[in-house]
């Protein structure tokens, strides 16, 4: 009996907290612009509702440019089609893992735990999000290593090419108009 108290202790801990970033702390998720980054707005953190993870990120760096979305295990960028689902149950957000994006200080923030977390250097793919949002289309060249991927964002005039998430090359074109991200 004890144990089962434990247990559901630690499991409602991270559906609390995520919770108070989607309804106290003001994360607005922008599908037009990506699901898998969410820029908060100036009131955010809630420093009262914060896991003690949170609190010594938010002592050290300060508010976050970004909050980035881990729809899968595997941290990867997600397209709108694939989460689709999950964005319109919001329960599927509220527990959700995420982590926070310093852009100025190129780490990511990754919470493992209420009491743990993780820094690491901010890849270009997740900088390329934060920056022009998800890509228009995605074209996977090889996806044994190295990984390489193209992504378009017609509407801007641009085209990257990654190889295990390095930008290798960049190319620009002239701007397509809106186009509808699949």
């Amino acid at each position: 009996m004890r144990y089962r108290f434990l247990f559901l202790l630690l499991c409602l801990i991270p559906m609390i907290s995520c919770s108070s970033l989607f309804k106290k702390d003001k994360i607005t998720l922008n599908p037009e612009f990506s699901v898998n980054v969410a820029k908060p707005q100036k009131d955010f953190p809630d420093e009262d509702k914060l896991v003690p993870s949170k609190k010594e990120v938010f002592k050290l760096y300060g508010v976050p440019d970004f909050v980035r979305f881990w729809w899968s295990r595997d941290g990867r960028i997600h397209r709108f089609l694939e989460v689709d689902s999950k964005i319109r149950n919001q329960n599927s957000l509220l527990i959700m893992k995420h982590s926070w994006i310093f852009l100025d200080k190129n780490i990511e923030c990754i919470f493992d735990s209420p009491t743990a977390y993780r820094e690491i250097p901010l890849n270009d793919k997740i900088r390329t999000v934060c920056t022009y949002g998800d890509p228009e289309d995605v074209k996977i060249l090889s996806d044994v290593v190295p990984y390489s991927e193209i992504w378009n964002y017609y509407s801007q005039g641009l085209i990257l090419k990654f190889e295990n998430d390095k930008l290798i090359n960049q190319q620009i074109h002239s701007p397509m108009g809106r186009v509808i991200k699949k």
